[in-house]
């Protein structure tokens, strides 16, 4: 699990950037063609993004949750796992 452990993090980090770098690219959805329900492109476009980036965060999530699960502390003598921030 240690050799998967930085692509896992670099795709996780890559779906939370993803998102960002499309909104920010206008000139890819600057345009009022195709349309949808009577929408022009601009609007729905961006409107799709929010599922998109929803669902993106969501793996990233699960992605990450499941790589720092193989790296958490181990329990201490008392049979408890100390809190994250004493790790």
């Amino acid at each position: 699990m240690a050799r998967l452990r930085k692509p896992i993090r670099v795709a996780a980090y890559t779906g939370l950037a993803l998102p960002l770098v499309a909104i920010l690219c206008v000139p890819l959805y600057a345009r009022t063609t195709p349309r949808l329900a009577g929408l022009p492109f601009f609007y729905w476009f961006q409107f799709a993004w929010i599922f998109l980036t929803a669902a993106l965060m969501a793996i990233s999530y699960w992605l990450l949750r499941r790589t720092d699960a193989a790296v958490r502390a181990p329990e201490d003598s008392s049979g408890q796992t100390p809190p994250p921030w004493r790790a």
